[in-house]
């Protein structure tokens, strides 16, 4: 019961971090993970100490190459930059 928990917690998490990002490429131009994680709100970053996967460039690289994966949230560019995706 604790672990499914846990894993609810994160996923929540990790979808509010990812609707950040792309609430924050609607405004910008396509960027990497690289320069997408200084541009986070603080809070975002405080609240990812709390779960096992860091907040890193390589972590946003892999959750948002899911959501292009699965045509959600992100369209991936040359150079390892995201776009929001529209729709």
């Amino acid at each position: 019961m604790v672990r499914s928990l846990d894993r609810l917690s994160a996923e929540e998490f990790w979808n509010r971090v990812v609707q950040e990002i792309a609430e924050l490429l609607v405004e910008r131009a396509p960027l990497t993970p690289t320069e997408i994680l200084p541009e986070l709100r603080a809070v975002t970053l405080r609240g990812a100490t709390l779960h096992k996967e860091p907040l890193t460039p390589g972590t946003l690289k892999k959750k948002m190459d899911d959501r292009v994966f699965h045509g959600r949230y992100f369209a991936a560019r040359d150079e390892d930059r995201y776009a929001r995706r529209a729709g």
